[in-house]
């Protein structure tokens, strides 16, 4: 039996051992490299970067060659491509104008256009480009914050599993302590059967506690592996319960407003949609740009026959399109206005959020004050009780209902702790100020 102990004993030192062993900073500084959803999201800030790019590059002129081959013996389709290359001349107009043999082209251009004006759609294109890039940006941070926060609860979420596990430990070691010593008293007749019943009932309770104990463990490190993108086992160092400061109501809401990226990246979408507004009136105004191609046309591949160079200037006037335009510019103006009114009731909603965060943070301080002062008299009622059974002045079951409460007291204590933690990360959270 002691062989197998020390068998046991040694393999969990080893699973300790190779364990991830992290502290809260650690945990969180690998969940921010680590975490697929944070990835997920720097692919898309990247991706407006690059449409920003794409955006400015609408301004450089647009060079595109081509070449497209004809073989057709249709009069006017032939007497064209002749014309192209620089053979059509009289004998042939006579003789083979109407009738002609099958002709062969291959046109070579070379073409370029450089935007001057393009009714706004470049400038205002760039500006909206820039304000979706700053948005995904905005909102990749306000992603960063929630994953540190889920990563703060689940890390002392495993520390709550593991303090719980423990609180259960004891509790169990007590009861069969107190099975020992009702079972004792029994032999001696100085309890009664349903005495001995009732301790090795609350025994089997505790054991099976353990077991569902064990259980969160296991389930609160898989939530913290996941956000930290590992298959490892993790150990946990919880660090001391830290006195934390919050600045007064009034003043954390006015950080919360000022500081909130997911409400500065709404800011940057209603922009988009005030320069669509800006875009949309652009369109009654005239679209300019220049245009230059070089043509070769010959019966050969690459030819030279018959090149030359057109150039000029493109202007077009929007004069009427069937009221598509004016509708677009209303369009776009309810697009706006709805934007600015999501962003004030967005306001709303973080003052709701903070006011929420502040109030259940002080709470939790009073409940953790309390559950310290709880398990201290838990603790004196059961050292009293248990003295009292010990002198026969008590029955099992008053000492095990002390038990209990002290147990019970433990978890709650534990739980407070965890509470004053993460409800002072989820009031950083609401103010925009976690780290």
């Amino acid at each position: 039996m002691y062989k197998i102990l020390s068998t046991i004993i040694i393999m969990f030192a080893a699973l300790n051992v190779f364990a991830l062993t992290l502290d809260l900073e650690t945990a969180k500084e690998m969940a921010l490299k680590n975490n697929n959803i944070i990835k997920a999201y720097e692919e898309e800030a990247k991706s407006a970067s690059y449409k920003l790019n794409q955006a400015k590059g609408a301004y450089l002129p647009k060079i595109n060659i081509s070449e497209t081959f004809l073989s057709t013996d249709e009069p006017a389709t032939a007497a064209f491509a002749k014309m192209a290359q620089g053979k059509f001349d009289f004998p042939y107009f006579n003789t083979q104008l109407a009738d002609p043999d099958r002709v062969e082209n291959f046109e070579t251009k070379i073409e370029l256009i450089q935007p001057i004006y393009m009714q706004g759609k470049i400038y205002f294109g760039i500006m909206q480009a820039k304000e979706m890039d700053r948005a995904y940006k905005l909102t990749l941070t306000r992603i960063k914050e929630n994953v540190l926060l889920n990563t703060i609860k689940a890390f002392y979420g495993k520390g709550v599993a593991e303090k719980a596990v423990e609180a259960v430990e004891k509790s169990l070691t007590r009861t069969k302590r107190y099975y020992d010593m009702t079972d004792n008293f029994y032999k001696n007749g100085m309890v009664v059967k349903s005495d001995l019943l009732v301790a090795e009932s609350y025994l089997l309770q505790n054991e099976e506690a353990l077991i569902s104990a064990k259980k969160q463990v296991n389930i609160a490190e898989s939530y913290l592996q996941r956000l930290l993108n590992t298959d490892e086992n993790i150990q946990i160092v919880w660090g001391n319960l830290e006195d934390y400061q919050v600045n007064n109501l009034d003043a954390l809401l006015e950080e919360a407003l000022k500081n909130r990226s997911d409400l500065q990246a709404m800011e940057k979408f209603a922009n988009i949609n005030k320069y669509e507004v800006s875009k949309s009136k652009s369109e009654f105004l005239p679209e300019v740009a220049l245009f230059a191609n070089y043509k070769m046309n010959d019966e050969n591949f690459m030819g030279d026959s018959g090149k030359g160079l057109t150039a000029g200037v493109m202007v077009k006037f929007n004069i009427f399109d069937g009221f598509s335009s004016t509708n677009k510019i209303k369009s776009s103006k309810s697009n706006y206005l709805s934007s600015i009114h999501k962003i004030n009731d967005k306001k709303l909603e973080i003052k709701t959020e903070v006011k929420d965060a502040y109030f259940t943070y002080k709470a939790s301080l009073e409940r953790l004050a309390a559950m310290k002062k709880q398990v201290e008299a838990a603790y004196r009622a059961l050292e009293i009780t248990e003295n009292r059974f010990k002198e026969g002045l008590a029955k099992i079951t008053d000492l095990l209902d002390r038990e209990f409460e002290v147990k019970e007291a433990e978890l709650k204590l534990t739980m407070a702790e965890y509470d004053v933690i993460t409800n002072y990360a989820e009031l950083m959270f609401a103010t925009g100020k976690i780290k």
